[in-house]
């Protein structure tokens, strides 16, 4: 069932449905929106699929809500996952469940209680995880202020994998990484990482591990 009045889109049960531009959307159930969308909010409850872009000022999903191409964003929350084939460009995106990105993920702040899996860069202001439920892997994460740490789960702890992780500050948990470079470091417990390069300040609370194998301030 639709209704397209008053630039309105609501859902309810399963099947495809046009896109367009819309000052509302309302789905409960599951299906997809077969071409790109424009909208000031989007509120998502069960399974969608969007085949093209997606332009949403507001998102709220409890679900999961696949995008085909790019999706751009105000603030998003999210409980249960999203999939972004393409770009994926917001201001803020509070989440619990699990992200993918197959290409670039850019935010101003992000929050997460889960994991995430992004083939290319993270590039974030305000990144803040809380490892949860899955092993997460990035290509690189760059930003101002970086926090990974690791919640126990059934007697489990899941780590993060990344190339490169740049920041100005930067805190980490259960972290495997080739480079860390950043102005303040501090490696929590059970990190991996081949290189640190810090200019202000660096601590490693393991200080009799073999977690780092080099480090070096820089200019």
């Amino acid at each position: 069932m639709t209704n397209n009045e008053n630039k309105k889109l609501k859902v309810m049960g399963e099947g495809s449905y046009p896109g367009g531009d819309y000052e509302i959307i309302k789905v409960t159930g599951q299906g997809e929106i077969f071409d790109d969308i424009y909208s000031q909010e989007a509120k998502i409850v069960g399974e969608y699929r969007i085949a093209g872009k997606a332009a949403i000022d507001q998102v709220h999903v409890t679900g999961s809500l696949h995008i085909d191409e790019e999706l751009n964003s105000n603030r998003m929350i999210v409980i249960g996952s999203l999939d972004v084939r393409k770009l994926l460009k917001a201001n803020t995106l509070d989440m619990r469940g699990f992200l993918t990105g197959h290409e670039n993920v850019e935010l101003e702040k992000m929050n997460l209680k889960g994991g995430l899996t992004i083939t290319g860069l993270l590039n974030v202001g305000d990144l803040q995880v809380n490892l949860q439920g899955a092993t997460s892997k990035v290509g690189e994460i760059g930003g101002e202020k970086i926090i990974i740490k690791s919640s126990r789960f059934l007697k489990r702890s899941y780590t993060l994998e990344a190339e490169v992780i740049e920041g100005d500050h930067i805190y980490l948990e259960h972290t495997t990484a080739k480079i860390v470079r950043g102005n303040d470091i501090e490696i929590g417990p059970n990190c991996h990482i081949e290189k640190v390069e810090y200019r202000s300040a660096f601590t490693n609370k393991e200080k009799h591990s073999k977690n780092i194998l080099r480090v070096n301030q820089i200019k």
